[in-house]
């Protein structure tokens, strides 16, 4: 023991009032202190007796338990003595907050001192095979079907991607901060191009997959003031049609089979829109009763031409605004209530360059804006989960944010859609759903009658949970894209895999 040690001891022996007994309890309790958790039980049982043998009363015997309790408390703070190995709080141990390394109480990870890095992990890979597609229609835009002459066979990432998440978080100067980087790819090969990861897939040999860093971002907040949100993130608009899609561990509809490229896509364009990940700047509300806003300023993206039918605006001098009000909460003791709202604006400019700008349609610097907003509920009630979303937008396109969102001429498009889905878990490992999703494009005067009309999907699904860890699913998808003259294709296909969580 240090000398300052044993001078608490002595001075905790002093406070301790005259009577029967109580000097030399009071020696018990100085040394019981200044050791470690291992010698905290033999003072708890020294005390015992002495109150046992008569030596102390029972209000004397009461004081020092509790004066031993509260020091118990304050010593669980970990120091380690210099020269001495750092061992298990059972044995003293002190060691500075910066140094100390334990496990995370929950997930995988540990915490170094008043830090903790934590990993979370996700593998996704189905065996997909799809069949010949139905029908010869001209469906610009249009996701469904893949071969007309033979069907395809790929191993390949399901809705999700694999990936590698690192999170790190401490509490500084009454503020808490965390740091966020996650690293996706598929597995395929995929041909670089415009999209990058998301270009799609090549089946040849020497490919290489795709590293897509979807998530490097910073948070800072507080319980009372709620947190800000800095850098890549998944956006807000559209994200919870996706987040409690059931083929979130599965694949959805597999276009482009012959070829994976970075992901199947579920509903995506059947139902919702994929809604990205941004550069961003997001305020996020603290939980209040349940409900929790956000709001945020996004880099702003340009309108595509992704049929060939399209016009095209790359200028923006404002930031796409991004908003959402979330609901969470039980109804009742078996039932709980998820429900949202969010959407989205932003202004587009003509360049010079821009298709709208080369055909006269509009001249340089003329602006449009895209709005879109959205619901949804799901509720789930012991083994069942039941879903309903919707959506509006103008200007925005279908399937991507501002894909095929405006006519050659610069006129926005209008959109809707939605999808509703219904689960049933058996001895909460067995799970067995089904789901219909569709996106409908509005045509313009003037728009060709080739252009996409509408994409639509049936899922049916069966999960099984094998572990905490691993769960496998197959399912069956029937897709098909119909044109604004009615023309249709038609795809079916069978998925079949894992997806791991930890």
């Amino acid at each position: 023991m240090t000398a300052a040690e044993i001078s608490a001891g002595f001075e905790a022996e002093r406070r301790i009032p005259e009577g029967r007994g109580t000097r030399l309890a009071a020696m018990a309790l100085s040394v019981g202190l200044s050791c470690t958790g291992a010698y905290a039980d033999t003072t708890d049982q020294l005390l015992d007796q002495l109150k046992a043998k008569g030596i102390l009363s029972h209000s004397e015997y009461k004081t020092l338990k509790g004066r031993h309790a509260a020091e118990l408390k304050q010593k669980e703070r970990k120091y380690v003595v210099p020269g001495r190995k750092v061992v298990t709080k059972e044995n003293v141990v002190v060691a500075p907050d910066d140094r100390y390394v334990t496990r995370l109480d929950k997930g995988i990870g540990v915490h170094i001192g008043a830090v903790d890095v934590k990993l979370t992990g996700l593998l996704s890979f189905f065996a997909v095979e799809t069949f010949k597609t139905q029908g010869n229609a001209d469906v610009a835009g249009g996701l469904s079907g893949n071969s007309s002459v033979n069907n395809t066979n790929s191993i390949r990432a399901g809705l999700v991607p694999s990936a590698l998440v690192t999170s790190i978080s401490t509490r500084q100067d009454g503020y808490d901060l965390g740091f966020t980087l996650g690293i996706y790819t598929a597995g395929s090969n995929v041909a670089v191009g415009k999209y990058n990861a998301n270009n799609g897939g090549t089946a040849t040999a020497l490919g290489t997959p795709g590293i897509d860093v979807r998530q490097v971002f910073g948070t800072i907040g507080s319980q009372d003031f709620g947190t800000v949100k800095v850098g890549r993130d998944i956006a807000l608009f559209a994200a919870d049609a996706v987040l409690n899609d059931a083929t979130i561990p599965g694949g959805g509809t597999p276009s482009g089979n012959a070829a994976p490229g970075n992901s199947t896509l579920g509903h995506i364009g059947f139902g919702y829109y994929y809604m990205d990940w941004f550069p961003q700047i997001t305020y996020i509300s603290p939980d209040i009763d349940g409900f929790t806003f956000s709001v945020g300023v996004f880099s702003p993206y340009g309108l595509v031409n992704y049929s060939g039918l399209s016009g095209t605006m790359t200028g923006h001098d404002q930031p796409n605004i991004q908003w959402k009000v979330k609901y969470k909460g039980a109804v009742s003791d078996n039932a709980e209530l998820t429900a949202w709202t969010s959407g989205m604006t932003q202004q587009h400019r003509v360049e010079i360059g821009d298709s709208v700008a080369l055909n006269g349609s509009m001249a340089p610097g003329t602006n449009i804006r895209s709005l879109a907003v959205d619901a949804g509920a799901r509720l789930d009630v012991d083994a069942v989960s039941l879903l309903a979303y919707a959506y509006y937008g103008r200007g925005m396109g279908s399937t991507f944010l501002f894909f095929d969102g405006i006519s050659t001429n610069g006129e926005k498009r209008n959109s809707f859609g939605g999808y509703g889905q219904a689960t049933y878990t058996f001895f909460d490992r067995f799970t067995i759903g089904a789901a219909y999703g569709i996106s409908v494009l509005q045509a313009n005067y003037g728009d060709p009658t080739t252009l996409l009309h509408s994409n639509e999907n049936i899922v049916a699904l069966a999960r099984y949970k094998l572990t905490d860890w691993v769960g496998l699913q197959g399912e069956y998808v029937h897709s098909i894209s119909r044109n604004q003259a009615g023309g249709s294709i038609s795809g079916d296909a069978f998925v079949l895999g894992t997806f791991w969580s930890f």
